[in-house]
């Protein structure tokens, strides 16, 4: 079944369309610069959408400050600000059709793909409302002399960034926390994908979030850096690239303030030689190339054992080349259209630097001769790849996954790891027990196996160059709190 295309005009509000969230209003834009959106896949004007400035992210900044320094917000307990929280939480749950459409409408994610996701957004909100209800914001420990209160105490004014691909999903694990931590935020939205972080803001509104705690602006990276570099900003979370988290990083210690960043992956599946065939290749299929390849967390390193290499190889390919490429907007589609012209070019010059090195080029490796428009490429698998090879080192973000062979369970685990990344990864056996001994050699912050697995109450984030921090679980919650101690005598 094929839905309509999204449109921007009877779909969202002209608030959402055309003004930031800023202080608990609506507001037009001080600058006059747009953000000119297109669909994937036809390459046909989408939206004209407001741009921030400078000016914008200041008024962004101070709502927060005051709303932190002075509302009622930091100072409400875990429990009223889970509240909130829940009535949030179910604003989203309305708008969740609408939120997958946008993500269709903005990205070209396929519809089975984006309605599978979106209602991660309202499921972290819920667990991290849950979680404040109960948190130890406040901890006695008994000292020698007496005691000590240990207070958890919100770290203040948080920027939230997150990214083009998934950034509904994304900025729910962050703002979950902030809110119930007791920040204020201010979210830098995308200027590829600025239409869900509004819609969210429009869901705070609804339910009476108090002014300022939450403040939506759509802004390029050159306002971004403004906010980071802001001396009333006292948090940065950032989900992004590994350059821009670098930069983001930097900016952050030449003034100590706190920051969280996930970043890239060039994540490994490791196949031990008893995995069961049909059971891998469900999994490993879809989640190999999730969203045309550009989600972090993407399978983009398959490791075969040597006995089983030829086995395995030929009915990867096999079930790639059944997968079905084309309308996003249709239910059957299993690979849609890259999100942008920049990024259609970027994926075809690793394809051409994989054919250059001497990979073994198995399926697809060209742009779709199926469609006169649009950003699609044929899904395209790799045979024989080295880790010296590019397309095994460097993050893709498209459709195009390496099989690479190893001797034994040690080499296996040398390749997993010969990586700069370590963001997430998987094991297939049919030995659970044989598969967690092996997953907790591999130097990433998050593997499963058989399968792939992500849940609100367990931390996700990086190793080496795949971030700094956590996010989910209540290590989540911990990244935006500040932690006091004061030492009581006895009485």
């Amino acid at each position: 079944m094929r839905q309509p295309p999204f449109s921007p005009a009877t779909e969202v509000s002209d608030d959402v369309r055309s003004r930031f969230y800023i202080g608990g209003a609506w507001v037009a834009s001080h600058s006059s610069r747009r953000s000119t959106l297109t669909t994937p896949s036809t390459e046909e004007f989408l939206l004209d959408a407001p741009l921030a400035d400078e000016t914008d992210a200041e008024r962004a900044i101070d709502a927060a400050r005051v709303a932190f320094d002075k509302g009622v917000w930091p100072r409400m307990s875990g429990a009223e600000r889970a509240v909130y929280l829940r009535k949030l939480s179910a604003a989203v749950k309305e708008r969740l059709p609408l939120l997958s459409r946008i993500w269709t409408a903005q990205v070209g994610a396929p519809v089975s793909f984006a309605s599978m996701f979106t209602p991660v957004a309202p499921a972290m909100l819920d667990y991290y409302a849950a979680l404040a209800e109960g948190y130890p914001f406040l901890e006695t420990r008994k000292t020698p002399q007496g005691e000590a209160r240990v207070l958890g105490t919100p770290v203040g004014v948080a920027v939230l960034i997150s990214p083009w691909n998934a950034q509904l999903p994304i900025l729910s694990y962050k703002l979950g926390a902030a809110l119930a931590a007791g920040c204020t935020v201010v979210v830098k939205s995308s200027p590829e994908t600025p239409l869900d972080a509004l819609l969210l803001a429009e869901c705070a509104h609804e339910v009476g979030l108090p002014p300022g705690v939450l403040n939506v602006i759509t802004a390029d990276r050159d306002v971004g850096a403004h906010l980071v570099a802001s001396p009333k900003v006292d948090k940065v979370s950032f989900t992004g690239s590994t350059a821009a988290g670098k930069q983001i990083g930097a900016a952050c210690l030449a003034r100590m303030a706190r920051f969280t960043l996930e970043l890239g992956g060039k994540s490994a599946a490791v196949v031990l030689d008893d995995a069961g065939l049909e059971k891998t290749l469900s999994a490993l299929i879809p989640f190999s190339m999730p969203f045309s390849g550009q989600i972090c967390f993407a399978q983009t390193r398959i490791l075969l054992p040597r006995s089983r290499y030829e086995e395995f190889l030929d009915a990867y390919v096999a079930g790639v080349r059944s997968m079905v490429v084309g309308d996003p907007w249709d239910d059957a589609t299993h690979v849609g259209p890259l999100s942008t012209a920049a990024q259609l070019e970027r994926v075809l010059r690793y394809m051409d630097e994989g054919k250059k090195e001497g990979a073994r080029l198995m399926a697809g490796g060209i742009r779709s001769k199926q469609f006169e428009r649009g950003y699609f490429v044929e899904p395209t698998v790799f045979a024989d790849v080295t880790s010296e090879m590019t397309i095994a080192k460097e993050e893709i973000f498209g459709p195009v996954v390496s099989l690479m062979v190893y001797d034994d369970v040690e080499e296996a685990i040398r390749i997993a790891n010969a990586s700069d990344f370590g963001l997430s990864g998987t094991v297939f056996t049919s030995d659970p027990a044989r598969g967690y001994h092996v997953a907790k050699r591999m130097k990433t912050g998050n593997v499963t196996v058989n399968g792939l697995e992500m849940a609100p109450n367990v931390p996700f984030g990086g190793f080496k160059q795949s971030g700094i921090g956590r996010e989910g679980g209540p290590e989540g919650l911990d990244a935006f709190l500040e932690y006091q101690a004061v030492y009581l005598p006895q009485a």
